[in-house]
């Protein structure tokens, strides 16, 4: 493993007075409101050299993402370097602010050598919030053309960095967006999808519309919904001897989706989320 210990880090953000803010007043509101509460904060390594990557499902409105982003460095003392697609990084700059950057393997093993000791991936990507209402919590992490990704697993190799699964309860019922709700309702949202599978770069430039109007609708009026949320924090996942990058991707994703099914069952369910939050 590099000796990075002493040198700069590649991204740090918490002298940028956005992420600050944020975290100073922003954060602990939503703590408030949400009941957040941090579980398997002891399956995250402590030691100074050790190499994390965090990998997570994606919600439909990132509220979420950004309240686990903090909860890590509340733990760490660190913010995790956010993997990102590179469409969302270009058109939402700010995202910067909060210690994202294109999700390259050259840039994420440059941010380990410089200093970081986390980084944070979603091997489902950005079609996985697009996925709709009907399939929340669904973990599939394959491609458009239905091929296993495991980069992030051949990431974790290369870095000797170890898995850890992040799940928050009750992650998609913390916002509720109408605009989200009605283009699934009427089916819209499942037939532009007929556009995405259209063949070549037809499809991938509807893919890229739909990301890039989808993370800008996102942040349109909603309304939060003062459920119980929590995120916790798997057991470490290492590559075992001689297991090959699709062998290891599969056993997270099958790992992953077994604690995303017992800390969300049922799917997409708002009184239950309710109930959880008020319950006595």
């Amino acid at each position: 493993m590099v000796d990075a210990i002493d040198r700069p880090l590649y991204h740090d953000v918490t002298k940028n007075p956005v992420y600050a803010f944020v975290y100073r007043h922003i954060y602990p509101l939503f703590v408030s409101f949400y009941a957040w509460t941090i579980i398997g904060a002891e399956n995250i390594p402590t030691k100074k050299d050790a190499r994390i990557l965090f990998v997570g499902y994606h919600s439909n409105h990132n509220w979420d993402i950004t309240l686990t982003g903090m909860s890590v460095r509340q733990i760490m003392d660190e913010v995790p370097v956010g993997l990102m697609h590179r469409t969302l990084v270009t058109c939402c700059p700010w995202l910067k602010a909060f210690g994202c950057i294109q999700g390259t393997r050259a840039n994420a093993l440059a941010a380990y050598e410089r200093g970081h000791r986390a980084c944070m991936v979603i091997p489902g990507g950005a079609e996985e919030a697009l996925m709709g209402h009907e399939n929340a919590y669904t973990v599939n992490w394959q491609s458009s053309k239905g091929h296993l990704r495991k980069g992030f697993a051949e990431l974790a190799i290369e870095a000797d960095a170890v898995i850890i699964p992040v799940v928050v309860e009750n992650m998609q019922e913390m916002v509720f967006n109408p605009l989200f709700f009605l283009l699934n309702i009427t089916y819209l949202s499942k037939l532009y999808d007929y556009l995405i599978a259209l063949p070549g770069y037809i499809g991938w430039l509807f893919l890229q519309i739909k990301m890039w109007t989808w993370m800008w609708t996102a942040m349109l009026p909603v309304l939060p919904m003062p459920v119980k949320a929590s995120v916790i924090f798997g057991k470490p996942l290492h590559q075992e001897k001689g297991e090959s990058p699709e062998q290891y991707a599969l056993r997270v994703s099958h790992e992953y989706a077994r604690l995303m099914a017992a800390t969300n069952p049922g799917g997409l369910n708002y009184s239950r989320a309710l109930r959880a939050r008020f319950a006595t």
